[in-house]
């Protein structure tokens, strides 16, 4: 995966994880895909705080995602 690739997914994971939603599809290279289970969002703390978490949290399953 490249680093552009890795950009667009870990913004769109982060707003499905403040979206409260409970999985992601990630679609890979030759059109395969995974399904990765969310965390739940922050729910204290101001906006910015509760974003950070969620692209803390997004940087990280992208990063286990790829090692593999």
């Amino acid at each position: 995966m490249n680093l552009e690739f890795k950009i667009y997914h870990t913004e769109k994971i982060a707003d499905a994880i403040q979206r409260k939603e409970q999985t992601y599809r990630l679609i890979g290279v030759n059109d395969s895909y995974k399904y990765l289970a969310l965390p739940n969002p922050q729910v204290v703390g101001t906006m910015v705080q509760r974003r950070t978490y969620a692209m803390d949290k997004a940087m990280e399953l992208i990063e286990a995602t790829t090692d593999k």
